[in-house]
């Protein structure tokens, strides 16, 4: 009865093995063509990521120098004003220095009241003692009309307004007094 049984039956074994060969390839492509896909979608998705952050990144570095640019702007223009206020109190020292060098008198000679130096009350303080010579000054009211000579060694003051000349020696010096 041994010889009787289909030699069939191992084929039919083969064959469902290779169904089950062919469908377990046919999950395993599956898997690796779904494993692919998603990893084409994720790195469309990183590179759509890193092009969204590149660009904010430049839009950063954009709102950083304009930020940087307008506070540049606003220190040079506060600087330009400083600078100009500089200027300006550079010029009033300056003026300032001319009229009290105008307005001082440092050598002996003679000056002609108007046009050597100006009309006003001139004032000294003396030399105080310390050159151990005294000051003079002579108050001319014209060309060949000198005044008397005083000679004086502590403060004195003169009002030149209707002089014609100021004639002083030794070691004081005059200041113009403000009018």
């Amino acid at each position: 009865m041994d010889d009787e049984r289909p030699p069939a039956l191992p084929r039919k074994r083969r064959r469902v093995r290779t169904i089950l060969a062919v469908a377990a390839t046919v999950v395993v492509v599956a898997a690796l063509a779904v494993v692919a896909t998603i990893a084409l979608l994720r790195n469309a998705t990183l590179s759509s990521q890193v092009t969204m952050a590149n660009a904010r990144a430049a839009n950063a570095v954009s709102a950083a120098q304009a930020a940087a640019q307008k506070d540049y702007q606003a220190r040079n223009a506060a600087l330009s004003r400083e600078a100009a206020g500089l200027n300006r109190q550079r010029q009033a020292i300056a003026a300032e220095l001319g009229e009290l060098q105008a307005n001082t008198i440092h050598a002996a000679g003679l000056y002609v009241v108007g046009h050597d130096i100006k009309a006003g009350t001139w004032h000294t303080a003396g030399d105080g003692g310390g050159s151990g010579g005294l000051c003079n000054y002579v108050v001319w009211s014209g060309v060949n009309k000198p005044g008397y000579t005083v000679r004086l060694d502590g403060p004195s003051t003169v009002d030149l307004s209707r002089a014609y000349a100021f004639g002083i020696g030794g070691p004081c010096t005059w200041v113009r007094l403000p009018s």
